[in-house]
């Protein structure tokens, strides 16, 4: 597998970007810290509703941001240019809780982050685990995790179903972007209702149709994958095995002759 190249920001950088409004200094507006960062108000907005940026500091009706926020931000966009997603970085900075491995889980994770460190990056940028704040790796995903490590049933090794795991995702992803835009953009046009209000909405009553939109799309492109993958499988599995069965081995009544 390809070496993949580590973070340039590490975590504890990341991390220094939670603080306080200097004393006295009003600070930026979302509008002035959009500006300064080079990102949407909008999104801004986004990363604070999923708790990777702290709420602004208020004075009277006004909110305003500190370079506190400004280093968070960069940080944020440093380690999305690298190629981690959100659900990533939410790990990587400690937002997002890990699951409760394990003992055995939480072992070989860490077998693989030290025998295996390009796989375990791979599967960090994926979201699928991630690192606590004192170096321990964790769980983030169990379900794409667990799947992944039933595959011992099939007699398939722990590295062997990682890395088929990680080369999944790595082919899904271009296909899922290309999805979640179609997608989305096709319900918008024939349900427009989905943001309701329009220009007179608030940002929070945005944030919320945003958060049920994203939640409905990804249940209805998951269901819809799943089905199509049942699918293809019933259909082509037992013919690829057959392919791939060695011209001596015959499969009759559920057993294996040997003719060797």
């Amino acid at each position: 597998m390809t070496e993949l190249p580590e973070a340039t920001v590490t975590i504890d950088e990341a991390r220094t970007a939670v603080g306080t409004t200097p004393g006295g200094a009003a600070g930026y507006t979302v509008e002035q810290l959009a500006r300064k960062v080079g990102m949407s108000a909008r999104n801004i907005r986004a990363h604070q509703a999923r708790r990777l940026l702290p709420p602004p500091v208020r004075h009277g009706r006004a909110a305003f941001y500190d370079d506190s926020h400004v280093r968070r931000l960069d940080a944020i966009l440093a380690l999305q240019r690298q190629g981690f997603n959100l659900v990533s970085i939410e790990a990587m900075l400690g937002v997002r809780a890990g699951d409760e491995a394990p003992d055995g889980l939480t072992a070989m994770l860490h077998r693989l982050a030290a025998d295996h460190p390009a796989l375990a990056h791979a599967l960090t940028r994926h979201g699928v685990i991630g690192r606590a704040t004192d170096g321990t790796v964790r769980t983030v995903r169990p379900r794409p995790l667990r799947a992944a490590l039933d595959l011992h049933r099939v007699r398939m090794g722990t590295v062997p179903a990682l890395q088929t795991l990680s080369e999944v995702l790595d082919s899904l992803r271009p296909v899922a972007d290309e999805l979640v835009a179609a997608v989305t953009a096709r319900m918008l046009a024939l349900a427009p209702e989905l943001v309701r209000g329009g220009a007179q909405s608030s940002w929070a009553d945005l944030d919320r149709e945003t958060l049920l939109l994203t939640r409905g799309v990804v249940n209805l492109l998951t269901e819809a994958f799943r089905l199509a993958v049942e699918n293809q499988a019933e259909a082509h599995v037992a013919e690829l095995m057959e392919n791939h069965l060695d011209a001596d081995v015959c499969l009759e009544d559920s057993s294996v002759i040997d003719n060797g």
